[in-house]
C-alpha cells in the first residue's frame, strides 16, 4: 500500500497497522473504515503523480469528520517487544470527577442496579442448596457440602437437572423444576455481562459502555472483548432481570413443598418394587 510520505515504517508494517485497526471495529465500521482508507490512498496517489483527483476523494477528510466514532477499547491487543508501548495513558481522573460533578452525571442508578442483582442472584443461588436437600435426601450441612464444592453455577444447575431426571417420577414437577434451572441459566448469563466486565467511562465520568472479559473470535480475527452500550434498553432489561429474579424466589420457594412430597412419593414407590428381603446390590 503506497504512501505519499516516507517513513521509518515500511509499506508492509503500515498495512498491518491498518489491518489491526480493522479488527478492533464491528462489520459495518470496519467496512467503513477500509473504504474510507482506500480513498485516502487514492487522493495520496493522485497528489503524488500531480495528476488531480474526483471530487469525492477530497471529501474523505469530510467523510472522517461526520462519520461517528466507534467506542475504543480500553486494551487493544498488542504483540512483540514493543507491547509496552501501547499501554494507554493513565486516565486524568481529577478532571473526569470535576466534569460528572458539574455536568450532573451520575452511576448511582446503575451501581443501585448492579448491587440488587448481586444481592437478590446471590441469596436465590443458595436456595439450590435446599433443592439439592430434597433431591439427595440428606441434611441441610450435606447438601450445603456439595453446593459449595461446585463451585460454578452451571455445575450446580446441571446436579440439579440431572437429579430431578432419576429422582422424579412426577412429570409435573419435574418440569417445574426444569423451569427454575432454565431461569436461573438465563439470569445468570445478565449477571455475567455486568459482574464480569470492564467498565467505559467519557470525559464528563459517565458510563457508556460495558466490554466482555473473554478473547472473541470474529471471521478468522481474535479480539478482546465485546464493547455494549449502557443505554435505556440496557438499563431497562437490567431492572427486568432484578425483578425475574424476585418472582424466582418465590417459584423455588413454592417449589420446595411439592419436591418433597415427590422426591418421598418416587422413594415410596421404588421401596414397594423391590422384592421382599432383599437389599440393593445384595446377594
Amino acid at each position: 500500500m503506497a504512501r505519499k510520505n516516507v517513513s521509518a515504517h515500511t509499506d508492509e508494517q503500515f498495512a498491518l497497522f491498518i489491518d489491526q485497526i480493522g479488527t478492533m471495529l464491528d462489520d459495518e465500521k470496519e467496512a467503513q473504515f477500509e473504504s474510507v482508507v482506500r480513498r485516502l490512498v487514492r487522493v495520496a496517489a493522485c497528489e503524488a503523480k500531480d495528476d488531480g483527483c474526483d471530487a469525492t476523494d477530497h471529501d474523505t477528510v469530510d467523510d472522517l469528520h461526520h462519520s461517528p466514532e466507534p467506542p475504543k477499547r480500553p486494551y487493544p491487543l498488542a504483540s512483540g517487544a514493543g507491547a509496552a508501548g501501547t499501554l494507554p495513558a493513565r486516565p486524568d481522573f481529577e478532571a473526569i470527577e470535576k466534569a460528572a460533578r458539574q455536568s450532573g452525571a451520575s452511576s448511582a442508578s446503575l451501581m443501585g442496579l448492579i448491587g440488587q442483582l448481586v444481592f437478590s442472584w446471590s441469596n436465590n443461588e443458595s436456595m439450590l442448596i435446599y433443592i439439592l436437600k430434597v433431591l439427595l435426601q440428606t441434611d441441610e450441612p450435606a447438601a450445603a457440602t456439595v453446593f459449595s464444592t461446585l463451585n460454578t453455577t452451571r455445575a450446580r444447575l446441571d446436579l440439579v437437572s440431572r437429579l430431578g431426571r432419576i429422582k422424579l417420577a412426577d412429570r409435573e414437577t419435574r418440569m417445574a423444576l426444569d423451569h427454575v434451572v432454565r431461569c436461573f441459566n438465563e439470569i445468570n448469563a445478565v449477571r455475567n455481562e455486568f459482574l464480569h466486565a470492564m467498565y467505559a467511562v467519557d470525559a464528563k465520568g459517565r458510563i457508556t459502555h460495558t466490554q466482555t472479559m473473554r478473547l472473541i473470535n470474529k471471521s478468522g480475527r481474535l479480539t478482546f472483548g465485546q464493547q455494549h452500550a449502557i443505554d435505556r434498553e440496557r438499563i431497562e432489561g437490567l431492572v427486568r432481570t432484578c425483578n425475574e429474579l424476585r418472582v424466582l424466589n418465590r417459584k423455588v420457594w413454592d417449589l420446595l413443598p411439592q419436591l418433597a412430597k415427590a422426591v418421598e412419593s418416587a422413594a415410596s414407590v421404588s421401596s414397594a418394587a423391590a422384592p421382599i428381603g432383599t437389599r440393593p446390590n445384595g446377594n
